[in-house]
């Protein structure tokens, strides 16, 4: 069978699976649930000319929604931070309208998080760097700017602070949150913290991404992007032998990192319909 129509065929599959199950996914989140699962139905909404598919995208949003609460959880890979940075990413792919209410509650609950709230770690997936990037994503809004400014000063405060007590594991997500925050004007006074933190001897594993295709290829991407390392001719390689997709043997999730949706969207990438920039998401 020729590879691209084996694709478009996974695809089918994908999508039809994600129709029927998504809704099932209880997680809401975006690296393993609902919200990941939103970002793949957009994109093949867009790709196949079906609404349904969008339509359905926007169902699993509103369900999103009525799951969370004043006390959900707070973290970026099954809570609102990764809920509000997959948010912001279909704005930016113009999927969404850009509508501040939509984030209202979702900023309540992070300037508590920050500002109030114990936090776990430093750690992006479970931690403070994860808080900072919903942060980060919400400056350029000008109705929460003011409130971005200060949660993120706050999250580098509490780095300096704590700075010889980051675990080797979680240095890697508080050098690559410095990295991002250092690019955005106001911020360039972070370059000494962030000198501090290249002693650190960062070039090393990405731990919080998985064993799967999409994980490996995000973390060469994110050693691309923060540690300087050239991988683009590995990742060429790996799109062009995608296998076929094994109905006996699914993903672990519905989801971006080990799922169906991630799956999809590697798909979609080969077949020139979308790029690798949703990878950042993870």
């Amino acid at each position: 069978m020729n590879y691209y129509i084996a694709i478009e065929k996974d695809l089918q599959q994908i999508g039809e699976l994600l129709l029927l199950n998504g809704t099932l996914t209880e997680d809401p989140g975006l690296v393993h649930g609902k919200m990941g699962i939103a970002v793949f139905l957009f994109h093949y909404a867009q790709y196949t000319e079906n609404m349904l598919f969008a339509d359905y995208a926007m169902d699993l949003i509103g369900e999103i929604q009525n799951q969370l609460h004043v006390d959900s959880c707070a973290d970026y890979e099954k809570g609102v931070a990764g809920i509000g940075v997959g948010i912001r990413y279909l704005i930016q792919n113009d999927y969404l309208d850009a509508e501040d209410n939509i984030f209202e509650d979702l900023d309540q609950r992070m300037y508590r998080a920050v500002m109030y709230d114990p936090w776990r770690d430093f750690s992006l997936y479970g931690g403070l760097a994860g808080y900072g990037r919903y942060w980060i994503s919400r400056l350029p809004y000008q109705k929460s700017s003011t409130q971005a400014r200060e949660c993120i000063w706050h999250i580098v405060e509490l780095i300096k602070g704590k700075l010889s007590e980051i675990l080797p594991e979680e240095r890697t997500c508080i050098y690559s949150f410095l990295l991002d925050l250092q690019e955005i004007s106001g911020y360039e006074n972070c370059v000494r913290l962030l000198e501090q933190c290249r002693k650190w001897n960062v070039n090393k594993n990405i731990h919080y991404l998985d064993n799967s295709t999409v994980g490996y290829i995000a973390h060469k991407i994110q050693s691309s992007r923060y540690l300087h390392k050239t991988w683009q001719d590995e990742i060429n390689n790996i799109l062009r032998q995608i296998p076929n997709l094994d109905m006996e043997k699914p993903p672990v999730t519905m989801g971006l990192l080990s799922g169906y949706a991630g799956e999809g969207l590697l798909r979609l990438t080969i077949l020139n319909s979308t790029d690798l920039s949703w990878m950042q998401l993870l």
